[in-house]
């Protein structure tokens, strides 16, 4: 199964933007920016970094409850949804179109945010260390950081190589994975079928961090791990991981200034 480099830099442009991330209902986001907000400890007036902020679905959640957001992402089309919904609901949020490895920030975030598992896209391991090291970086002494990954032991308990569901509208979502041992990276071709016949393709890899290889990569950056919480589709919380939670949240701070 072949994923071509930078496979990121079109991704999500279009079908995962259509058939996926515009999917979660208003509740879903409602939970998860209760649970964002609980967690991090934030106030009205907080200022907050969403990273891969994709259509700013969490970023214009915490806006409406009186957060400073940014959010950065390099979807151009995602950001122009992101800002048109801003606009239309005269948020004050800034979205800026960013590669997250390029995070020009200086203690200026009290809360930092990766969610929707949108970590270890890269192909080198450096790479996704400069994510990690951006955002210890853009923290203030004592802010803190969420970040949403795969659970990679909940996924190998149960790993299909092939299966398939029904998204709305009938359309049929196929998806194919391969494991790539020696690199720890889940390949993935998703194709997508309309009621019509007419069928659209679209590949990925993501490296599939356990919590100890994540906490190694947080604590590399300067920051201290808190915490780690399974989640199951739609539900965050502070359950301890287990086999039943296909995604995991690490909760990190950067210490105070001594």
């Amino acid at each position: 199964m072949d994923v071509e480099p930078g496979w990121y830099d079109e991704f999500f442009e279009g079908d995962w933007l259509d058939l996926l991330a515009l999917r979660p209902p208003a509740e879903q986001t409602a939970q998860e920016v209760d649970f964002v907000v609980e967690q991090l400890r934030l106030e009205a007036g907080a200022r907050v970094l969403d990273v891969a902020c994709g259509h700013g679905r969490h970023s214009l959640e915490l806006a409406r409850r009186g957060m400073m957001v940014t959010g950065v992402d390099l979807s151009p089309r995602s950001l122009t949804l992101a800002r048109e919904t801003a606009a239309a609901e005269g948020l004050d949020v800034e979205f800026r179109r960013l590669d997250m490895r390029e995070l020009d920030y200086d203690r200026e975030f009290d809360g930092a945010l990766n969610l929707f598992t949108a970590f270890g896209y890269f192909e080198e391991e450096a790479e996704n260390q400069r994510v990690l090291d951006g955002v210890a970086r853009a923290l203030r002494p004592g802010g803190a950081f969420l970040v949403d990954v795969v659970n990679p032991v909940a996924l190998f308990a149960r790993y299909r190589d092939f299966w398939w569901e029904e998204l709305g509208d009938g359309v049929v979502f196929l998806q194919q994975h391969e494991y790539d041992v020696l690199s720890g990276r889940n390949l993935a071709v998703w194709t997508f079928v309309r009621p019509d016949g007419r069928r659209s393709e679209i590949r990925h890899s993501l490296r599939m961090y356990t919590p100890v290889e994540l906490r190694l990569l947080l604590e590399r950056a300067g920051l201290t791990v808190d915490g780690v919480h399974g989640v199951k589709p739609g539900a965050y919380s502070t359950a301890p991981p287990t086999l039943e939670h296909p995604e995991l949240l690490l909760f990190a701070r950067r210490p105070e200034a001594r």
